[in-house]
């Protein structure tokens, strides 16, 4: 298990990696900045002073929450380093991840949606979206996480996690040609 050494290079590193983060996270939570629309290649769209999509304060709560995402899911990449040292079986723990990743996601289901009618899968997109998720998201995905911690450590993971966000941004600007905003 990797130990962050304060008064050593590396562990200067990491924790001002932590606090440029923690400052990016900020930034973009409080900035209100302009919006960029990277498929008009003549110019790009700057709107400065554009409205907030987030109205009024659940900006605020939504931060908060995505930050508590985001730190849980950090503490569970070090202690899934942890157990597997003790118990080196990525598989039987990949299918217990998948098991307590469905019981969560049905509890926060069950409070989003009530209407039992809109549960029912039929035979369209929405049942591949379905499965898509729940093999190569859950399976696969949570497969190659444990193997990369297994191989690297926790922090290389943990390092590359926030890539996930920036990666999402781009492929959401470029190939679905939405808007970034550099901001909330």
């Amino acid at each position: 298990m990797e130990v962050v050494h304060l008064k050593s290079p590396s562990g200067i590193a990491k924790l001002t990696g932590v606090a440029l983060c923690i400052a990016g996270v900020l930034t973009i939570a409080l900035y209100a900045g302009p919006s960029l629309n990277p498929l008009s290649h003549s110019h790009r769209q700057l709107a400065h002073g554009a409205p907030s999509r987030a109205q009024g304060g659940s900006w605020i709560k939504w931060t908060f929450l995505m930050v508590m995402a985001n730190a849980a899911w950090s503490l569970w990449i070090v202690l899934q380093a942890a157990l597997l040292m003790e118990y080196p079986n990525k598989l039987l723990l990949t299918a217990v991840q998948c098991v307590f990743s469905a019981l969560q996601s049905l509890v926060v289901a069950v409070v989003a949606e009530r209407d039992l009618s809109r549960w029912k899968l039929r035979l369209d997109i929405s049942l591949l979206a379905v499965a898509y998720s729940g093999l190569m998201v859950m399976g696969v995905a949570y497969y190659l996480r444990a193997w990369c911690v297994e191989m690297k450590g926790p922090v290389f993971l943990a390092a590359w996690t926030p890539m996930c966000f920036v990666f999402t941004t781009l492929c959401s600007s470029f190939f679905l040609g939405e808007t970034v905003r550099l901001g909330r």
